[in-house]
């Protein structure tokens, strides 16, 4: 693995910061990368050594957070809801702001639907040795019930609910799901 050097580092980093706040403000389309530079107290040459545009920077902070939800789907057991939302709400603590401005309040998140789709294949390959008796129309209308449900009550329910309260919510939810096929 390439150990980046801490100056590049932060500068990404306050890059990175910079852009999430002015999202906060104004959609991407209307945010310039002088802002940016501006905010993070940054030169553009400097910018345009790590990032193309506003948008490459965006698309950067996206695959942090998928690359790190995908690492968590590595760490786990298929079928492990436990884990897998103690995996997200790690993720979300971890990247707060990020979270905030690209995920919450908007289901509709490219990011969210790249979570749903990094899981995919992983689960439906197992419920098929699993659920010997479900067709694979069943198991990817299975996928697509459980991991939007999933995703749905975490990002809508992440300030309204508990995390035991969700854990265990899905983990029933998924439980029955699963049994239609046993």
């Amino acid at each position: 693995m390439k150990r980046t050097d801490a100056r590049v580092r932060y500068t990404q980093r306050v890059l990175k910061e910079s852009l999430l706040s002015l999202l906060k403000e104004k959609p991407i389309n209307k945010i310039t990368v002088k802002e940016v530079c501006e905010l993070a107290e940054l030169n553009r040459a400097t910018f345009y050594a790590h990032y193309s545009d506003c948008f490459s920077l965006l698309e950067s902070i996206e695959n942090e957070l998928v690359e790190e939800f995908r690492l968590s789907l590595d760490r786990m057991k298929p079928l492990d809801v436990s884990s897998l939302i103690e995996a997200i709400y790690g993720i979300v603590e971890k990247n707060q702001t990020a979270c905030q401005v690209l995920v919450f309040g908007n289901t509709g998140s490219s990011v969210l639907q790249r979570m749903i789709d990094a899981a995919r294949d992983r689960s439906i390959d197992h419920w098929r040795k699993v659920l010997g008796s479900a067709s694979e129309e069943d198991l990817e209308m299975l996928y697509i019930h459980l991991s939007n449900g999933l995703m749905h009550v975490v990002v809508e329910g992440y300030a309204r609910f508990s995390r035991e309260a969700v854990v265990e919510f899905i983990d029933r939810m998924a439980k029955n799901s699963l049994a239609l096929f046993r």
